[in-house]
Parts: structure tokens; C-alpha cells; sequence
């Protein structure tokens, strides 16, 4: 049942600017951390018991001035603040030192074949007290007023736990502690509150239990010289009953959400996170079932989640992203939709925050650009690739067992980066795209005429432009800490022999006359024979030769290669660095 058409949202919490939120029974709505989520279900649940408790001490009112009702801040059990202006935008509750800010929330409800804006504007006297006063058409609506106060709303957090005990709590109250998420002090009392008012509803509740888990739950008691409540359940697999604090946490969940919906009927049911502590088949399993369960108790429902199982599911229908201040239902956005589930969430939220992306092969390159952008003074290229930046990594260069490969491939990473260009694009029509890639020893030529730049290096690749004997030889020196050792002696001979086999393939006659050379000719000479050669590889040869010859443990892994990069002299860094930091500054410059 559809009890809710829409909210709009002003000045609460994370919402400075309005914002407006399409709902449908049900609802799913989606959204990384910190995007507001649980704030638009608060909203809804704050404007609830605002229109209750304005119906209670002004519905019958004929006066036109001093409208507002008064709520003391500890009765909003379902919005626990520390301090009332918590409730406001950057807790700013007043514009200047007198002109107070209204916090407005607006719910579309339909009445008399009607679609009715009921908005309730609310403002801050002290930490502990906000009014609330009805708009004039939603008040002078006298029906329409009723009717909005008997709407019930009720929202769950997700599974806190299972306390060892509980006694037994009114039901006003088991609705305080669910508000403050103390869902782990009231599990065993809804059970037992649909125990006693409806076998039937038990009954039900007890079939799904089975069904999903394949135990037998047992009719909760009330131990009357404890006070407590008793609840256990049964398995084949064990002999005693045992009490629900010993099972796990995806029980625990499922027998929440089950016993929340039955004791809660004929109400819009708020859920954050109902898919918590759930692998990926219950999560599909649970939404299914709410989906059945709501509809036929006469609950409307609107969940919170970041289940990629439930976005699948609900894309097409009644998904509603939360994004940047703004709400965008995906069902009428195909190119949305499409960029989520090929991409994820992530990605299209990280290119409406920033707008543009760089994509680069690894996160190795990122370290040397930055490396570079140091060494040349470009602080603005730096302060870019330090953080202000979106990246895309376009090949797989870690080990499959690193934590930040597992994160970049879930992620979405390594995939065709024109087609994520692409895809973004059609959903940000604004995002703005840089590519650095190595050119792998291919003659090829820079692209900016597209709507993605994409530069190729002209030498082989990145490392190209420090790897180099002098420098290794700094870097040496600096790091390795072995001079005048036995350890120099086989360092130098591991670097010769590298340079003799896989620079002048085995040309004694050529690698003479190169060690022979300057420093300065010995430099431009190894840029001129490097320029297709994969530096990074003839390095890494360097070292496992040195580790072979020594015992030595290899001092460095290529992750760390832009260490190197200071070892370079300023004024030997190649115009082609340069350039593309310029580049980069011209792209992604705020």
C-alpha cells in the first residue's frame, strides 16, 4: 500500500538545499556512506511525530496566531541528538543573531484521490526544545490533518546484537529503545507482544523461521519470578533448546525484521540496513519477503541499504539514489541504471563529486607523477594527484592476493576505460576525462581531439624518464647504504652485467665504449637506446641479479620505484614530464 508519494527535505542535517525524494511501496533507497540515507528516513520519521504531536495540542484549535507546538527533544526516540540544533543543516539555526532558519520537511500524501503537500516547518528556541507549525493549506485542511496524524511511521535500525536478558517493557517503550537502536533490549519482547495478541501472526513467523533456517522456534515465556522474558529455539543437530542470544547474527536479523513487521501493521515501515549481517542469497531472500510481508500487513516500505543484491532487484522499478544533495530515481534513468550495475555506485558518484576522472594503468604511476610533480615544484600537479583527483586503473598490475587489488577489481576497476568514459558521461554530461598511458614501444601519437584526452609517453614507458645508471647509482649510495663495501663492489657488477645483457644484448665492443663515455654523453647516449626498452623490467633484473650474487634480501619492489625519482637532477627531468603535469593541472584545475 502506497501511503507516501514523495518527500522534500530543507535544512536537515546533511540537506542544506531542498531536496526531494520520489517514494513507491516499495522504496530502496541507495547511496554511499555519509550521503544521507538514514537522514531522509529520519526526516520522515521526524515529520511524523510532528504532525502527531501538532494534531494532539493545536488540531482543534481556531486561532490563526501562536500555531506552534512545542517537542522536547528526548521524546524524539527515533532521532536521538545530544542537542537539538543537531537536527539542522551544520547545526546553524540561525541566520544572523535573530532571523531563525526553519527546518522543512514535506510529504506528498494522497487524500480524496489527491496528491496533498503536507509540510511542517520547524525551528530552535533551545537545545532541548524545537517548534513545529503545519503550513496554512495543511492545517486549514482539517481532514487532511487528521488523517496524516493517524499515519503511522516506524522506523528500525539494524541488528544491535541480542542481549543475554531481557524483562518485560511496555510496548510505548519498546518503540523508545528501537528509535535509539537499542534493538538488542526488545527482540524477545515483540516476540512476545504477537504471541499475545495474534497466534496466528505467530504462527506465521514461526513457519518462516523454519523454513529459512530449519528450526523450531519456541513460544517465549514470561518467567514471572524474574521478570524476564524467555525465548529459545530448537534444532535438529542439537539436543537442548538454546536460548536466541547463541544464534547468529543473520537469525537474529531475519527474527528482528519478522517480528518488527507483524507487530507494526498497517504503517509505512522504515527500514536502515535491514540486509546488516546477511550473506548475499539472504539479502535476496529477505527483500523478497519484506516486499510479500508489507504488502499484505498494509505496511509501505522504505529501506535504506548498500546491498548490491536489493539495487539489482529494485533498479528497474523503484530504486532512488541519494547523491550530492539531490535524489534521482533510476528507474527512468537507463543510462544510470546501466553505469551502476557495469561500474558501480562508486563510480558514478565519485564523477558527480569531482567531475573527472584520470586514467592511468596503476597506482605505481600515480606515485611517480607525484614523485615528478615534487621534483619539478609543480605544486598545483601535486596537490592534484595527492588526493583532489579521480583515478581509473586500467590494468591489473598487482598481485592477485594484495588488498588493494581485491579492492580496485570490486570496485570495478580494469575494465575498457572508454567504455567507462562513456558510460559516466551519459549520466554526467559535464565529466572531463585525462588517459596517460605507456606507449609499450609503439610509435603513438597523443589524442586531445576527442571528448578524452589521452597522452602516450614517448618513451617505452613512465620509468623510462629516471631509471638510468647515474641515478641508480644515487639512489644506491642514499639508500642501500654499502659503500665501500663488498656489497658496492657486487651491486656495480649486478648493474654492469644487466646493462651489458639487456641493453647491448651480449655487445662487449658497445658496452665498453658506453662505460668509457662522460657522465653527461653516457646520459644521452642510454636515452637515445632505452627510448623502447622497459626500463622498469631491465631494473628489476638489476635487483634480483644483486639479491642472486649477494644473499641479500631485494631492497625495493616496484611498487616503490617512484622512490628513485628524487635521485634525478632537476634539470634533467624530460619535457615530456612536464607536459603532462601542465596537462594535468589544465584538466582537473578547480
Amino acid at each position: 500500500m502506497k501511503i507516501l508519494h514523495f518527500v522534500k527535505i530543507k535544512n536537515f542535517k546533511i540537506f542544506g538545499n531542498e531536496i526531494n525524494v520520489s517514494l513507491d511501496q516499495p522504496s530502496v533507497l541507495i547511496g554511499p556512506n555519509n550521503s544521507g540515507k538514514t537522514s531522509v528516513l529520519q526526516a520522515i520519521a521526524l515529520w511524523s511525530f510532528g504532525v502527531k504531536s501538532w494534531y494532539e495540542s493545536k488540531g482543534n484549535t481556531k486561532a490563526t496566531k501562536n500555531l506552534s507546538s512545542g517537542i522536547n527533544r528526548l521524546n524524539l526516540t527515533q532521532i536521538p541528538v545530544q542537542n537539538a540544533r543537531y537536527l539542522w543543516n551544520n547545526t546553524e539555526i540561525r541566520k544572523g543573531s535573530t532571523d531563525l532558519i526553519p527546518l522543512e520537511i514535506t510529504v506528498g500524501i494522497e487524500f480524496n484521490e489527491k496528491i496533498h503537500e503536507c509540510q511542517l516547518s520547524f525551528t530552535q528556541q533551545s537545545s532541548e526544545l524545537i517548534y513545529c507549525v503545519p503550513s496554512k493549506g495543511f492545517y486549514e485542511n482539517k481532514e487532511l490533518l487528521e488523517f496524516a496524524a493517524h499515519i503511522n511511521v516506524d522506523l528500525l535500525y539494524s541488528m544491535s546484537g541480542v542481549a543475554i536478558e531481557e524483562v518485560l517493557i511496555p510496548e510505548g517503550r519498546i518503540n523508545s529503545l528501537i528509535g535509539q537502536g537499542q534493538t538488542s533490549e526488545v527482540l524477545r519482547n515483540l516476540c512476545y507482544m504477537i504471541f499475545t495478541k495474534s497466534k496466528d501472526d505467530w504462527t506465521d513467523m514461526v513457519d518462516l523461521m523454519r523454513k529459512l533456517f530449519q528450526i523450531e522456534l519456541q513460544q517465549p515465556k514470561f518467567i514471572t519470578t524474574r521478570g524476564i522474558i524467555e525465548l529459545k529455539y530448537k534444532s535438529k543437530d542439537i539436543k537442548n533448546n538454546l536460548d536466541i542470544a547463541m544464534a547468529g547474527r543473520g537469525f537474529q536479523q531475519f527474527l528482528l525484521l519478522f517480528s518488527y513487521l507483524f507487530s507494526h501493521k498497517n504503517s509505512v515501515l522504515l527500514l536502515d540496513e535491514p540486509d546488516a549481517h546477511l550473506e548475499i542469497l539472504r539479502q535476496k531472500t529477505i527483500y523478497s519477503i519484506l516486499k510479500r510481508l508489507t504488502q499484505s500487513n498494509g505496511n509501505q516500505l522504505i529501506i535504506a541499504t548498500h546491498s548490491e543484491v536489493i539495487l539489482e532487484d529494485a533498479a528497474d522499478t523503484n530504486l532512488e539514489l541519494i547523491l550530492v544533495g539531490e535524489s534521482v530515481h533510476i528507474a527512468e534513468k537507463k543510462e544510470i541504471k546501466n553505469a551502476l550495475r557495469d561500474f558501480g555506485i562508486e563510480h558514478y558518484y565519485k564523477a558527480r563529486q569531482k567531475g573527472s576522472v584520470l586514467y592511468i594503468e596503476g597506482s605505481t604511476d600515480i606515485d611517480i607523477l607525484r614523485e615528478f610533480a615534487k621534483l619539478n615544484k609543480n605544486q598545483e600537479a601535486f596537490d592534484i594527484l595527492d588526493g583532489n583527483i579521480n583515478y581509473y586503473y586500467t590494468q591489473n598490475n598487482e598481485p592477485d592476493n594484495t588488498l588493494d587489488n581485491e579492492i580496485d577489481i570490486v570496485q570495478g576497476a580494469f575494465k575498457r576505460y572508454i567504455d567507462h568514459f562513456y558510460a559516466i558521461k551519459k549520466v554526467v554530461p559535464n565529466f572531463i576525462g585525462l588517459a596517460v598511458f605507456d606507449s609499450d614501444g609503439k610509435d603513438l601519437q597523443s589524442n586531445e581531439k576527442n571528448l578524452l584526452a589521452t597522452i602516450y609517453w614517448k618513451r617505452y614507458e613512465i620509468e623510462n624518464y629516471f631509471i638510468k645508471p647515474s641515478v641508480i647509482n644515487s639512489w644506491c649510495k642514499e639508500e642501500l647504504k654499502i659503500n665501500g663495501t663488498f656489497l658496492e663492489t657486487q651491486f656495480n657488477e649486478a648493474l654492469n652485467e644487466c646493462i651489458l645483457q639487456q641493453i647491448f644484448n651480449n655487445n662487449k665492443k658497445s658496452f665498453d665504449e658506453f662505460i668509457q663515455l662522460s657522465d653527461s654523453l653516457r646520459d644521452t647516449y642510454w636515452l637515445s637506446i632505452t627510448r623502447n626498452t622497459k626500463l622498469s623490467l631491465f631494473f628489476e633484473k638489476v635487483l634480483e641479479k644483486y639479491h642472486d650474487v649477494s644473499g641479500q634480501p631485494i631492497p625495493i619492489n616496484k611498487g616503490r620505484y617512484y622512490e628513485l625519482v628524487k635521485y634525478l637532477p632537476f634539470d634533467e627531468v624530460d619535457d615530456d614530464v612536464k607536459n603532462v603535469l601542465y596537462k594535468i593541472v589544465d584538466v582537473f584545475k578547480v
